[in-house]
């Protein structure tokens, strides 16, 4: 079962990788969701399992049908009244844009070419447009991966400013189970912030990295061995100090998942439900992927539908508030925007589990394979893209360029209106 489950994620990520090469030259030809899971049972090369699902071209299928997959708990909306979206329709798509070979196109080709299934652009709070692709439509869930983690921050924040979770204590003033581990002396602030220091490899494209034996534990990839997220973040060892430098791990993002268990005594199930998503006049539940302990994986298994996730992005965009109803502390949104540091990546800063583009005045939910929710608050607009990238890490070496242009595009154009 081991070495099966090994050679079926060497094959993923040399097919992965495969695709990358293709991606030099933007095609248009290429698998939808309908292509897979089809047939009775459906041939082997379409089949969508736990092993492929998250990588190209599986995932055309795969992100838009993640419970169908894998065990996963389910986030009630609660009972409140649905948070209105009106429609303000304008020619988004028309938008000119430069290409990778440096042509003029439209945001509309841009979305086809960075392998886009849901788009929306809301501004001051109404839809200026809302594009569904790749078979997605607006009932359609879709996997957030990484922009998870800004809603765990979240649920941070919303604990530290009633008094219930101190930035500056330790982790294993929380957790003592983590005492021994690289999480042990760190504060709860460098948790946070991603500044741990900890020996763990974050590599999407290689198979033996710490990040898939960590999925496993997750319960998103093949678990063989019976792992939970809690049997493995006690056993990362420290490497090197905490608060030196910014370095991108997804484990720590659970790690502060179970500070924030302790230190508010519910489940975090419960806790997203009632302190954030029940609040927000969702349209529908949201499901998260969970441990074999029914632990939410809230390093990169939320899932949504595309109006909701906008709803997250406006209630962020006008201050932690959305219909008269608070939900996020003012001042921790504020801390998002003014006190974010260099993470090394050109253009990029950090803070709360949130990336900020300072140059845009913007922050963002982010995830791999093409997933952001992207807040300008001055520009009172809110940008939401989910993807099915062909590979976790982008869609062609010129991709990130492409879809920085794009959005430039876009504020610009809001601007004017």
């Amino acid at each position: 079962m081991k070495r099966h489950s090994k050679i079926t994620q060497i094959i993923g990520t040399l097919f992965a990788l495969l695709i990358t090469t293709m991606a030099g030259q933007l095609t248009h030809a290429r698998p939808g969701a309908d292509d897979f899971m089809k047939g009775s049972p459906p041939p082997l090369e379409s089949r969508v399992t736990k092993a492929n699902w998250y990588v190209g071209p599986h995932n055309r299928w795969g992100l838009q049908h993640v419970r169908e997959i894998t065990p996963t708990t389910e986030i009630s909306r609660g009972e409140g009244p649905v948070s209105p979206l009106p429609t303000n329709s304008q020619p988004i798509k028309d938008i000119p844009v430069t290409n990778i070979e440096g042509k003029e196109v439209t945001i509309a080709d841009w979305l086809v070419d960075s392998y886009t299934d849901g788009f929306l652009v809301l501004h001051k709070g109404s839809i200026l447009t809302e594009v569904y692709m790749n078979s997605m439509t607006e009932k359609s869930y879709h996997n957030f991966f990484s922009m998870s983690k800004s809603f765990t921050g979240n649920l941070a924040g919303i604990l530290a400013g009633r008094g219930l979770l101190d930035m500056n204590n330790v982790v294993a003033s929380y957790v003592p189970e983590m005492k021994d581990s690289a999480y042990g002396d760190a504060t709860v602030r460098q948790l946070i912030d991603m500044t741990i220091g900890i020996s763990y490899s974050e590599d999407y494209d290689d198979p033996d990295s710490d990040v898939y034996r960590y999925s496993r534990g997750a319960n998103s990839n093949p678990n063989p061995d019976g792992l939970t997220l809690y049997d493995l973040l006690p056993a990362f060892k420290k490497e090197g100090e905490h608060g030196q430098k910014f370095r991108y791990v997804t484990a720590n993002t659970d790690a502060l998942g179970w500070v924030i268990q302790r230190a508010a005594n519910r489940h975090l199930a419960e806790l997203l439900a009632t302190e954030i998503w029940g609040k927000l006049g969702a349209e529908r539940d949201a499901y998260v992927i969970s441990d074999l302990n029914g632990t939410p994986f809230l390093g990169g298994g939320l899932n949504t539908i595309l109006r909701d996730a906008a709803r997250f992005g406006l209630m962020m965009q006008q201050g932690g508030s959305i219909n008269g109803v608070h939900v996020v502390p003012a001042d921790w949104i504020k801390d998002i925007q003014t006190n974010s540091f260099k993470t090394g990546y050109p253009g990029i800063s950090y803070r709360n589990q949130w990336w900020v583009y300072p140059d845009l005045d913007a922050f963002a939910a982010r995830g791999v394979a093409g997933q952001e929710i992207m807040i300008i608050p001055e520009r009172e607009l809110v940008i939401v893209k989910l993807s099915s990238w062909p590979t976790l890490n982008g869609y062609h070496k010129g991709g990130r360029a492409y879809d920085r242009r794009a959005t430039k595009a876009i504020i610009e154009y809001v601007a004017g209106l």
